[in-house]
């Protein structure tokens, strides 16, 4: 299967681009970039794919102009790899690294059609269900519990990528939390254990917030209430999904 990588980059930050394709050439892979969405660039009355009251209902958060742009550069990247030549394509955030097993564990990966959509870095590590075993000590799993932070890589099969991106519309939840949902795309979402990336020195600098200002975008306890019901549904309907998955034979 031929892969294309693909990386989300801010014009303003060249010296994450320049970081990340050392790493990647060093690891042989060329990257294509995607130009990345400043979404303090966007004024709140023009963020159309913004559904803000579902999105509080669901977050129990006001949305950040940094996490409406960073949506939208997931969508741009998601959208050119439905566009590309390549049967997936790879998305990175320009804040990792790539380990060295990282490009055999993908080929071994992409030789069974049992997946649409897979994530292969995490900020958080729940219980999962092992789906199929792969290389150098990794598995294809679905997890039990979440969401398991990070959209800072994971493949997309070009055949999948546009119906992913149109499932993705609009925006409800941070783009983190909504492409782990597969239940909820109709699409084949698991994740790869460990992680085949590692999180440069630049992942501590946030371009999304900056400070102590997330929490302060909390909405009162009360209004969170539609919130804590949302998270207990999407439990269950996690659980469900994990243990539909079919494992590989």
């Amino acid at each position: 299967m031929r892969i294309d990588f693909f990386v989300i980059n801010l014009d303003r930050s060249p010296e994450r681009l320049a970081d990340i394709r050392a790493d990647m050439a060093a690891a042989g892979i060329d990257l294509i970039r995607v130009a990345g969405v400043d979404g303090k660039a966007i004024p709140e009355a023009e963020r159309d794919l913004l559904d803000t009251p579902r999105f509080q209902r669901r977050h129990g958060k006001r949305p950040a102009a940094g996490e409406y742009g960073c949506y939208l550069s997931h969508l741009k990247a998601i959208e050119a790899v439905a566009a590309g030549a390549a049967e997936a394509g790879v998305v990175f955030e320009d804040d990792v690294r790539p380990r060295p097993e990282m490009l055999a564990v993908l080929q071994a990966l992409a030789s069974r059609d049992d997946w649409d959509v897979v994530r292969f870095a995490h900020h958080r590590r729940p219980s999962r269900r092992r789906l199929r075993v792969l290389p150098e000590g990794r598995t294809l799993a679905a997890s039990f519990h979440g969401p398991t932070g990070s959209a800072a890589a994971y493949i997309v099969r070009r055949t999948a990528a546009q119906r992913l991106a149109e499932a993705l519309k609009p925006m409800s939840l941070p783009f983190d939390v909504a492409i782990e949902r597969g239940w909820d795309t109709k699409l084949r979402t698991f994740d790869i254990w460990d992680d085949l990336v590692a999180f440069s020195q630049r992942s501590k600098t946030s371009q999304i917030e900056v400070g102590g200002r997330y929490g302060s975008r909390k909405l009162k306890p009360w209004r969170r209430l539609p919130t804590l019901v949302f998270r207990a549904s999407e439990l269950v309907r996690r659980i469900a999904y994990a243990f539909a998955a079919e494992r590989a034979r």
